[in-house]
């Protein structure tokens, strides 16, 4: 009786620590995100080049797609206001349909110091880096801890100068989106972006 005791009690523990095991696990991501630019600390001088990177293809089973796989947009975003992002210019086209992948990408030397971020457009929603500093010509660069899984964040895209809105989870820093068109009504944010890499949006 005691030996059997003693079993279930084993069993019950070992339950009870891959439970908890679980519950402390990393989430793991189902679309394309990015892994640099993400985490805090990261601050880019305008006029130079710098190079931001993402795991996971933009092409099923990623949630989020390319309409244009081979040539996805990526646009550099104002983020100074919290409560929104909008579009500055494009930066660049990445091939998302690669696992994994990094571009080097140039701050446009005319950016007024603040808060940016960078945003590919992908279907139903699009996806965001960690928000950075930019920092006048000259100052110099400095590239902050990568944390956690990933940047991605999902919007639902809008126009040229969408509005940006979103919530994090957990791992790097946050840029989240859920963009309405120039024309329309601008979103609320629901989390502050710093702390994490991954946004979701609703």
């Amino acid at each position: 009786m005691i030996k059997s005791i003693t079993a279930l009690a084993a069993v019950a523990t070992a339950t009870f620590a891959s439970v908890a095991a679980a519950g402390t696990a990393a989430p793991q991501l189902n679309h394309i995100s990015f892994t640099q630019p993400v985490g805090e600390g990261i601050s880019y001088a305008a006029g130079t080049n710098q190079t931001f990177s993402w795991t996971m293809s933009c092409t099923p089973p990623s949630t989020l797609v390319s309409a244009t796989p081979s040539a996805t947009e990526v646009d550099f975003m104002d983020s100074n206001n919290i409560d929104n992002a909008f579009y500055v210019k494009k930066v660049g086209t990445i091939d998302c349909t690669k696992s994994v992948g990094n571009l080097v990408w140039t701050v446009p030397a005319d950016t007024k110091p603040g808060v940016y971020a960078l945003q590919l457009l992908l279907t139903p929603n699009n996806a965001y880096s960690g928000r950075f500093n930019v920092t006048a010509p000259g100052s110099g660069s400095t590239v902050g801890p990568s944390n956690g899984a990933g940047g991605a964040s999902a919007a639902n895209g809008g126009g040229a100068s969408g509005a940006a809105n979103g919530g994090a989870q957990a791992g790097g820093s946050v840029a989240v989106i859920n963009a309405a068109g120039s024309a329309g009504p601008v979103a609320k944010v629901v989390a502050a972006a710093i702390a994490g890499a991954v946004v979701m949006a609703f």
